[in-house]
Parts: C-alpha cells; structure tokens; sequence
C-alpha cells in the first residue's frame, strides 16, 4: 500500500437502525443536514476515499459519489454489528466511521483524520468530555480484531473503542450533533424550509397509513396555501391532516360514521407512534367537543395495557 492510499481512509456510515425512539422515521434522510440537505447525503459529501453505507439504498441527491450500498449482515446486532458489515470492504489501513443519524462537516473529517495518522485511531469529544465511537477514524486491523469475536453483535461501540489508544479531537458541538429523538429534531429546526421538509414526512406517512398515494396530493401549492390558511409554517400540519382525511374519506365514499371512525383510528395512530418516539407528551384541542379525544385516549391507553 502507498503512502498516499494509506492517508486516504475509505469510511463507513451506519445506517440500518431502526430508530424505535421516533416511530422507525429514518433518520438518516431527516432535513437537517448542516448544508440544508440529508444528514446522509451531508454526511455521504464529507466522507474520504470509498464510501460504504451499511443499510437499504437509498435515493440521494450526490452526483459523481463514490457510494457503495452494504447489506446489514445482522439488521438486529446494533451499530458495531453493521460496522462488521462495512469493514468487509474496507481496504485502506485507516477507516473513518460515522452514524447516519448526525450532522457531520469535512472540517471536523479532516481533522479527525490527521489526528489519527500514526496512531490507534481519533475521536470526536463531546461536550461533556467522553469520546464519540461513530465519528472517529481508527485503525482498520485493530477495529477488525475488536469485533470479530462477535461480529459486532450486540456489542457497546463506545465500549470497543474505548480499549483503544485514541487521540481526542474537540470538535464544534454545532456541527457533530445525534438526533436520538424527536426533541433533538425540535432543537434544530430553525428554519420554513427545514420545517417543511419535515411536514412532507409528516403528511407521506399520513397518507401511507390512509393508503393514499402521496405523490397525488401533497403538492407544493397546496403546502404553500396551507400555510396561509394556517397562519404561518407552525400550524399547517394539522389542516393538512385533515385534507388527507377527507381524500381518503371521499376516495372511498365513506359515510359520515365511517369517517369518524377513520379519524379516531387515524389519531390513535400517529399518538401512539409519537409516544413510542419519545415525545414529552400531548396536547388535544377539544374544541368543546371532546368525544372523540377520550375515545383516542382510551385506544390508547388501552394499547398500554396490552
């Protein structure tokens, strides 16, 4: 191996989680990456040498990418396990790693690798100080050796990494942030466009559980009068759900009751969805008509107990 092959890692992103904390939404494909586009396409950009993405393929907007899609080996066995599914096709002597569910900039590659050369391997610290095992560049034998007992299976990539003699690198904290849950996602959406990007999640996964064909409907015209109607970007959600309702009530020719019953279980739904993502709680307008909001709660609540 050269000199100049060897200081070119080849980096692994690992993006085959299931992201139980947010409904399985797939994070890697949330808006908020630090150039405005996917944190996976972000990230994809900011990766060296050959890039293998452990996961489903995905649709990514990178023209000329070195990307090659890597199937999960053990779906279930946690990141170390997809890392194990990477390294197969790693061929340089370092390797940079990195979740798929962050922000990540070429600044904070680069200096990461350079930290790394001649060494164990770098990390990125965070900001209270302890390593993060899935934005470093370490050592492709040692990493190798670490999860082959297991293949990675179930095991702690913090925990591995830590049995080696990295070199802490400080990073900016604004540009290495993780999106564990939907609060991570609140904190960071700052801007119309960023938010609407998020309502076409929102609305896509609406229609998918009225079984309406979102490219149909969801029209940028009808997210921008929606925002008028709404009053501004924070409240188009709602009647956007409620036009999908009515889509998908009049697709159908359902009855008045029918209708009702579709928006309860429609409700329950996306409650139950948001509360097994790990949302703090939520807030029901009644309108002095609060029928339909105890009838949700008690599917609900009775989905807890089962």
């Amino acid at each position: 191996m050269s000199a100049v092959t060897a200081s070119i890692p080849d980096s692994i992103i690992v993006a085959g989680g299931k992201a139980t904390r947010m409904g399985g939404l797939d994070k890697a494909m949330l808006p908020l990456g630090l150039s405005g586009k996917t944190l996976l396409e972000d990230i994809i950009k900011s990766c060296p040498g050959k890039v293998f993405v452990v996961g489903k393929p995905r649709e990514i907007g990178i023209d000329g990418a070195e990307v090659t899609w890597v199937p999960d080996l053990n779906p279930d066995g946690g990141p170390a396990a997809g890392l194990w599914s990477g390294l197969a096709r790693v061929t340089s002597e370092y390797v940079f790693i990195s979740a798929a569910d962050q922000t990540l900039s070429s600044a904070t590659v680069s200096a990461l690798i350079s930290a790394a050369l001649g060494s164990d391997g770098a990390w990125a610290i965070r900001s209270d100080g302890s390593g993060q095992p899935l934005c470093a560049c370490v050592r492709t034998d040692l990493l190798r050796e670490l999860l082959m007992p297991t293949q990675g299976v179930n095991q702690s990539p913090l925990r591995l990494l830590s049995t080696l003699k990295l070199v802490g690198v400080n990073v900016n904290p604004d540009q290495v942030v993780d999106f564990d849950s939907w609060q991570d996602v609140a904190k960071a959406v700052n801007g119309s466009e960023a938010m609407d990007q998020i309502t076409q999640m929102w609305m896509t996964r609406v229609a998918t559980l009225l079984d309406v064909d979102p490219h149909e409907v969801l029209t940028s015209e009808l997210l921008d009068l929606t925002r008028e109607v709404a009053h501004g970007v924070e409240r188009k959600s709602a009647p956007l759900t409620t036009f999908l309702l009515g889509y998908a009530a009049g697709k159908d020719s359902l009855s008045p009751d029918d209708v009702r019953k579709l928006g309860v279980e429609l409700a329950s739904k996306l409650c139950e969805e948001l509360l097994a993502a790990g949302v703090p709680g939520l807030h029901f307008y009644t309108m002095n008509t609060s029928t339909a909001t105890r009838e949700i709660f008690a599917q609900i609540k009775d989905k807890k107990r089962a």
